[in-house]
Formats: structure tokens, C-alpha cells, sequence
């Protein structure tokens, strides 16, 4: 009983902190891999590990329906492999050893009609030169798993650029706020990848609007008079997208390269993918855990597969 009133009267404090200031800056840490879906899987797109800062830029500046902008920048790594890690036989491979290595510069623009336009520049490298081998060797190291076998076939390495646009809108919510929908549609272009995207984000439980949302991205403020309606946001978040695929490097090698490598394939033009999971936010702490379940991606006898995040965010610089 006295446990049940410790844990409340924390949450309670939190939440009242969270409340009476705002924050300029945030920082978050990501780290996907399919073992936090089945810890038995390796396969496919198999680790990613990103850091994100955001910035709120100043609110005295907006004129318009523009309701808040932040800049944002992002460095990155993506590692795919075939069926498993462990795979010396090239014969067998479904899908090549790479990765892509990367950083990002973002601007995200939101509008008081609950909408949302984010576009994104991106600049790295491609296949074995993107430190895929060696990250993925020390990881299984470290934890103790199979040995890795199978990068000397990867994709070769190709400087990248890609652009990218995605814009977000509300479509409905209850008139109590525990459950809304937004569309999205999106696209991409460079040597990295090439597709268009459209979707749904169902939200369920306490969240803020688009602005001021963890969902969104869009926690941290700078001079803004608007203020949250909760406090904290505690809710489930359902994504399903179609996914049309011009080009994806990950799995056809370099697009300006003659020789992509010893093992290469196309992409499926058409992808499903379904996201699940749990965000909760609350003072300066901003903490989710995202499943994805994705439709084969390759022209081939591949399956699909499935991986998930763990994301923490930090949230500083007083307003």
C-alpha cells in the first residue's frame, strides 16, 4: 500500500514539473534491431542506432497559421544482412550484407489546423564502407552471439544524397481526445532510397495535439503561447503504410555503380508495414517502444520480417 502511494505521489511530481516550464533542446537515443521483437531473429534489416537533437526555433517569429517550427539533425547507422548473420555460402544469401551510414538535417513546420510538413536532407555512404561489419562483429562480441560470416559478399560502397517530405494531417477525433487519426503521405529520392509512402497514425489514450506531442516529435518549444491540455501523454500508437518502391540501395547496390557487388536483387515495388507500441512522456523524459512488422521487400524467396525501437529522449534550455 505505502509502495502505491511512493510511486503515485512520484508520478504526481513529475507530472507538475513537466508542467511549469518548457524546454528549447532534446535530445534522443534509438536503437532498433529485430531481437526486441524474437530474440531468436537475425535477419534482414537486422540494427539500426541513431542519435536526434531537436531545436525549437522562435516562436515570436511566427506570423500566420504556423503554430511552431523546430530544426532538427540526426547521425545514423542501418545494417542489413541475409537470413542470418552468420551466412559464408553466397549462394544462399537472400538479401546482401550492407549499410548505410549517415547524417541528416531536418525543418519541421506545424499549422494550427493540426497539420504538419517535415523535409529532410541527408548525406553518408552506402554498403561494406559504412562500418556495418565491424559494428555488428563488436555488438555480437559484447553480448556474446553467433560469429559473423558473410560480409566479404556485400554490397559496395557508394557516397549518398537523399531528400525527403512528409506531410501530416488530422483527420478525426473523439470528442473526449482519447483516440484520433492522422494521415501521412510521404516521399523520398536519391541513392539511398526511392519511394512514396501514404498511411494512417492512430493515436489511443492522453496525448497533446500535433504541436506538442511526442508523436510528433514536436515536445520541445520556444517562446509559444500555446499551452498542452495534459500534462503528460501516456498512449498507444497503431501505424499501418503502403509503400511503393522505386529503388532501394540496401538491396540493389549503388545506383551509380557499374559492379554492385557479388550479391545483389530487386526490390518489391509494393510494401505493407505495421507499427505498434507504447510512448509515455512526462517532464524532461520522453520514453517509447515501436514493433514493426514489414511484407517481403525482395524479389526473391525472402520473407517477411519484423524488428522494433527503444527510443529515450532528453529534453533541456529552459524557455
Amino acid at each position: 500500500m505505502k509502495l502505491k502511494l511512493y510511486v503515485t505521489l512520484a508520478v504526481v511530481g513529475l507530472v507538475k514539473l513537466g508542467h511549469a516550464q518548457n524546454f528549447k533542446n532534446e535530445v534522443s537515443v534509438i536503437s532498433e534491431n529485430d531481437a526486441y521483437v524474437d530474440i531468436t531473429s537475425d535477419r534482414y534489416y537486422t540494427n539500426g542506432f541513431f542519435i536526434r537533437y531537436k531545436h525549437a526555433l522562435d516562436g515570436k517569429k511566427l506570423s500566420g497559421e504556423r503554430t511552431k517550427e523546430i530544426l532538427g539533425f540526426e547521425v545514423g547507422q542501418k545494417i542489413y544482412n541475409p537470413f542470418y548473420s552468420y551466412a559464408p555460402d553466397p549462394a544462399t544469401h537472400d538479401r546482401p550484407f550492407s549499410a548505410y551510414l549517415y547524417g541528416e538535417v531536418n525543418y519541421s513546420r506545424f499549422y494550427s489546423q493540426q497539420q504538419m510538413l517535415k523535409v529532410s536532407a541527408q548525406l553518408g555512404i552506402s554498403g561494406k564502407n559504412a562500418l556495418g561489419e565491424t559494428f555488428q562483429k563488436a555488438f555480437h562480441k559484447l553480448v556474446g552471439q553467433n560469429q559473423i560470416s558473410g560480409w566479404a559478399y556485400a554490397l559496395n560502397s557508394e557516397p549518398t544524397i537523399n531528400l525527403g517530405a512528409e506531410y501530416n494531417k488530422r483527420i478525426f477525433s473523439t470528442e473526449n481526445g482519447v483516440l484520433d487519426g492522422t494521415a501521412i503521405a510521404s516521399a523520398f529520392a536519391g541513392n539511398v532510397t526511392t519511394k512514396a509512402s501514404l498511411g494512417s497514425l492512430f493515436r489511443f489514450g492522453r496525448f497533446n495535439e500535433m504541436d506538442g506531442s511526442a508523436a510528433f516529435s514536436s515536445l520541445v518549444s520556444h517562446n509559444h503561447t500555446g499551452k498542452a491540455r495534459r500534462k503528460y501523454e501516456l498512449f498507444l500508437s497503431v501505424i499501418p503504410q503502403i509503400h511503393a518502391v522505386a529503388f532501394d540501395s540496401s538491396i540493389e547496390g549503388g545506383l551509380f555503380l557499374k559492379n554492385k557487388g557479388p550479391v545483389s536483387f530487386q526490390p518489391n515495388p509494393f510494401v505493407l508495414t505495421g507499427q505498434a507500441g507504447l510512448t509515455l512522456s512526462i517532464a524532461r523524459w520522453t520514453g517509447s517502444y515501436m514493433a514493426t512488422f514489414i511484407t517481403n521487400e525482395v524479389k526473391n524467396s525472402a520473407r517477411g520480417y519484423h524488428y522494433a525501437y527503444y527510443s529515450l529522449a532528453y529534453r533541456f534550455s529552459k524557455s
